[in-house]
């Protein structure tokens, strides 16, 4: 299933924390309703650690987030439900890597339109900050750069580590995982041996094209609109890099997950395929009941 979320910088959170329900079906969180329900907490808390928001930052974050999330609330949380049903049913029989593939588009497109909705309030703010709170945000960023790539270094880099995170990835989704299973997990990681290299290179490259753009808004002070539309696009990248080598990288990185992912499905057995829709089911039933809540209260 699709790996652990493991990046923690304040350039995909400024876009995605408010999809935070579709992330956690890819992090394996199971407290959903949770962080969903603090989402607007986690993410001024995020910002502030950041760029040290003032109090007239700070306000403007929270207005802009409530009125943010009753948008999340009220028109996309169904259609996450939606999604993982039917992915639940296409579980039911062979699953070919295609199918995986079209999933993981759907998801990069609902997130892209989470970022098309966000991206005034996050024009917003970005007009509003200082060289200083951008210069913190680079030495930050630099800092988390260093804590990933110390993580990622001696023997959690060795093919064994990377092997052994693999199969714990696919426990988390299918309770347990056969003989056959590893070995399908660990054949992937063999023929891949950069994957993880070329993640942490794809992260720090997000990192230093949000602090350019963050730069260019706060040297540049475009109107609202002006910024809203180079933000659209920052977050379109996201998904789609314009580079034609990232885009083909990353291309060639999401077939091989869903060959994998395709592979453990094909080959799970009745019991680890019923502890796979036992959660996604769960996740479903989690969002429709963040959903409500928006329907309760209208």
């Amino acid at each position: 299933m699709p790996s652990r979320a493991r990046d923690r910088s304040t350039g995909v959170k400024l876009r995605t924390v408010f999809a935070l329900a579709l992330l956690t079906i890819a992090s394996g969180c199971s407290s959903v309703r949770v962080g969903y329900n603090n989402a607007d907490t986690l993410l001024l808390y995020s910002l502030d650690k950041y760029l040290d928001l003032n109090r007239p930052q700070q306000q403007l974050v929270r207005d802009r987030v409530r009125v943010l999330l009753a948008w999340h609330r009220s028109t996309q949380l169904h259609g996450y439900a939606d999604l993982i049903e039917a992915a639940g049913k296409r579980i039911e029989g062979h699953v070919a890597a295609d199918d995986v593939l079209a999933l993981n588009l759907e998801m990069n497109r609902r997130l892209v339109a989470v970022g098309e909705q966000a991206a005034p309030d996050v024009a917003a703010l970005a007009l509003t900050l200082h060289p200083v709170q951008l210069d913190r945000f680079a030495r930050k960023l630099a800092e988390d750069n260093i804590k990933t790539r110390r993580e990622e270094s001696g023997s959690k880099r060795s093919f064994e580590h990377r092997t052994k995170r693999g199969i714990e990835r696919a426990e988390e989704w299918f309770g347990s995982v056969s003989p056959r299973q590893e070995e399908l997990i660990r054949d992937t990681l063999a023929a891949r041996p950069d994957s993880e290299d070329w993640w942490v290179h794809e992260r720090e490259l997000r990192r230093s094209d949000l602090l350019a753009l963050l730069r260019r808004i706060q040297a540049e002070q475009p109107t609202v609109d002006e910024a809203a539309r180079w933000m659209r696009e920052y977050f379109a990248m996201l998904a789609e890099p314009h580079d034609p080598a990232r885009r083909a990288r990353m291309h060639e990185f999401r077939r091989g997950n869903a060959e994998l992912i395709a592979a453990l499905i094909n080959t799970a057995s009745p019991d680890q395929k019923a502890a796979l829709l036992k959660k996604l089911h769960g996740y479903a039933e989690d969002f429709t009941a963040l959903a409500s809540v928006t329907t309760s209260r209208s």
